[in-house]
């Protein structure tokens, strides 16, 4: 059956970067493209002009250049996006991948009879939990939450998420992992690596990531810990102070799966998730997963003493006596690789993309 070409609009930030979201978001629109559809992605917030992935040639962009701080300036902005995005571009569906507050009121300032759906990658509680006072957070969190419900629908990444959002309209449509990421080598069995991968912010709690490393290298001083990621220069400074020669910053790495292969597990101790891109390319290549239960996502990809351990928030003694079993015994290590990448499968590209046409052809 031919499917019905349409026209794309996403409206998102922070695409040039290595993150998890711009990631999927140059698959997603790959994938798109070549079934057809035509895509243009309107950006905020890049501080590159390249992107890090690959996109591809046929996506078309804008980037807005003006920092957006008042509510005149989003005025301004949404007046932009409705000019160049929608009255220019004239999309069939749009999509929202900003999940600050500025995303969200796209459902507020933008016009047009055509559905808005806010596609969302994390918890609500990474918008709220940086808010000190609680009379703002407060605020903030009844008008994000009364704005999300001006929306077509919202498209979540696993099934516990829908818990953050009152609508009668949600949809799951998990992350993906690509071909690429499943056509690889068996990994070293014998590696003395553990690897770490996401942004350098607070949230992903790398202060308690290092405090409980330091405790696993006096047992096992031969191992390294690798850690992938950027973030504010100021930030990253005060980590690797609290960091020894054991740990070693990569940055962001184009080909993570060569780091990948070369680790034993990965560990994880973000406060918060949505579906974490860096759980699903480590499992799928028969690298188990040491992280936090935390809101939304770990519990749905890690089975405790099966593919991996999950620890309950906060608990640093556990998490190390789980580190180090894995590391006393590569036979269990080789164990919960092989179960991680078989639970990988319904993540496969085909399986999920085949989501999205559904979706599409819902629309009418």
């Amino acid at each position: 059956m031919e499917i019905k070409k349409i026209k794309i609009l996403y409206i998102a930030t922070s695409t040039m970067g290595g993150g998890g979201v711009a990631r999927m978001l140059s698959q997603k629109t790959a994938a798109f493209v070549q079934l057809g559809h035509e895509v243009k992605i309107m950006s905020t917030n890049d501080v590159q002009q390249q992107p890090f992935y690959l996109f591809d040639a046929q996506v078309q962009w804008e980037l807005y250049p003006h920092s957006i701080r008042t509510m005149w300036q989003m005025r301004t902005y949404y007046s932009f996006v409705q000019e160049q995005g929608i009255n220019t571009f004239q999309p069939d569906i749009i999509f929202v991948l900003d999940n600050g507050i500025k995303g969200y009121f796209a459902s507020y300032f933008l016009k047009t009879h055509v559905p808005i759906y806010f596609e969302v990658h994390g918890s609500r509680h990474f918008l709220l939990a940086p808010i000190t006072s609680p009379f703002r957070r407060s605020i903030i969190n009844r008008i994000t939450l009364a704005l999300s419900k001006r929306f077509t629908g919202l498209i979540v990444l696993n099934e516990s998420s829908k818990r953050d959002w009152k609508h009668p309209n949600i949809q799951v449509i998990p992350n993906w992992i690509a071909p690429e990421n499943t056509a690889q080598v068996a990994k070293e069995s014998a590696s003395k690596q553990v690897i770490a991968i996401g942004r350098l912010v607070p949230e992903k709690n790398y202060e308690t990531m290092l405090r409980i490393w330091k405790q696993i290298h006096q047992i096992y001083p031969d191992w390294k810990l690798v850690i992938c990621g950027t973030g504010e220069e100021t930030y990253v400074a005060q980590l690797k102070e609290l960091a020894d020669a054991s740990v070693h910053w990569k940055g962001e790495v184009a080909d993570v799966n060569s780091e990948l292969q070369a680790s034993a597990f990965m560990l994880h101790t973000s406060k918060m998730e949505g579906m974490p891109m860096a759980f699903l390319e480590a499992m799928v290549l028969g690298v188990p997963v040491v992280a936090f239960d935390v809101d939304y996502g770990p519990a749905d990809l890690i089975q405790h003493g099966r593919n991996g351990y999950l620890i309950p928030l906060g608990e640093q003694q556990l998490m190390v006596h789980c580190c180090c079993i894995l590391m006393q015994d590569p036979h269990i290590i080789q164990a919960f690789g092989k179960e991680a990448k078989k639970s990988m499968e319904q993540y496969d590209e085909s399986v999920v993309l085949q989501q999205w046409i559904s979706f599409f052809e819902s629309l009418g």
